[in-house]
């Protein structure tokens, strides 16, 4: 009974489903019940973080599912169909980051006269450095890896040797050498990922426009010190959290394809050497199969973690609003019973 019902869940929902396994790690991240997400207690600035963390993350999951699934079932006839799935997450959570600065720059602005004047700070200037060195870190490996990528793909002769996957022949840079000329792998080059890069190029640049037209809003004279620094430090660690989230299920969907392109194996049979003796079996392995099967591996895991990550903030987000509404909503009645005459 249990293998049968193991079986039928795999084929509804397998591994390679990004909310498959994020579904088991988030469960798992909640033994940890502390929340990793926090808001401002009052203003706009708190609502449109509020959408941005609950349906912004909720997004970037149901974008990294989809085209999960969508891998997961369809035959990559070209050999770079995936070319906008993979880099589809970091977009949907790029696009979240952007929606989220326009909202925040609809927010009513101080008249010349009651600004105060405060020195221009740097973009990062209420960023968590850990956060900040996490993605810069994450970004760097799905950069290498693209760029690694595209360097080692080639052309290949129409009636070359082919392994693996074969899909459609294509005069385009997709083949990537196999043991020193003996044949062709698909799924390298360029038209596999260059989107990745572009994606990676506009995020950074999104982000970067982001904190640092944040960290720079003009603010009323009667603000204090404190309580412009707290909501621009929950704005860009909440900024921060989504474009983490996309980056970490791009680079584990792009450790996935990459991993399984160089894993494949060529059987060769030797000649019998006596009439009782078995042949014996030769495996040729491709360029970089040592590191092929761990980054596939950890491509799972990166993903699922990614779409885990984006879970946890979602949910962290809305109790964060709960508890913002309960402390708005206490307010007042503290405010009365202070003012209340005494008897």
């Amino acid at each position: 009974m249990l293998f049968p019902l193991v079986h039928a869940i795999q084929a509804l929902l397998p591994l390679e489903v990004a909310i498959t396994f994020g579904l088991i790690l988030f469960a798992l991240s909640r033994v940890r019940p502390r929340r990793i997400v926090s808001l401002p207690q009052s203003g706009r600035r708190t609502a449109t973080l509020a959408w941005a963390g609950v349906a912004g993350s909720l997004l970037v999951v149901v974008v990294a599912t989809t085209v999960s699934a969508i891998a997961a079932s369809t035959f990559d006839a070209s050999g770079f169909d995936g070319w906008w799935r993979r880099p589809a997450p970091l977009f949907a959570a790029t696009v979240v980051v952007a929606v989220t600065a326009v909202a925040l720059g609809r927010m009513p602005l101080p008249a010349p006269g009651e600004r105060t004047v405060v020195p221009r700070r740097p973009w990062h200037a209420f960023a968590s450095r850990t956060l900040l060195g996490i993605s810069g870190i994450t970004a760097m490996m799905l950069a290498l890896t693209a760029v690694w990528q595209i360097a080692i793909a080639t052309t290949a002769p129409e009636d070359g040797p082919f392994f693996g996957n074969v899909p459609d022949y294509t005069d385009l840079p997709i083949y990537m050498g196999f043991n020193s000329g003996y044949g062709y792998l698909s799924g390298a080059g360029w038209p596999n990922h260059l989107a990745t890069l572009v994606a990676l190029a506009l995020a950074c640049a999104v982000f970067f426009t982001v904190l640092h037209t944040d960290a720079n809003r003009p603010l009323f004279a009667r603000s204090t010190a404190s309580s412009v620094r707290s909501e621009r430090e929950l704005t860009a660690r909440l900024l921060t959290f989504i474009l983490l989230g996309g980056l970490i299920t791009t680079l584990g969907a792009v450790w996935m394809h990459t991993g399984s392109s160089g894993q494949a194996l060529v059987g060769l049979n030797e000649q019998w050497v006596s009439s009782d003796q078995s042949p014996s079996r030769i495996f040729v392995a491709g360029g970089y199969d040592a590191i092929a099967r761990p980054m596939n591996l950890l491509g799972y895991a990166l993903q699922a973690g990614g779409v885990a990550f984006l879970l946890r903030v979602s949910v962290d987000t809305a109790r964060a609003a709960l508890a913002a509404r309960r402390f708005r909503a206490a307010t007042p009645e503290r405010e009365a019973s202070t003012a209340a005459p005494r008897r």
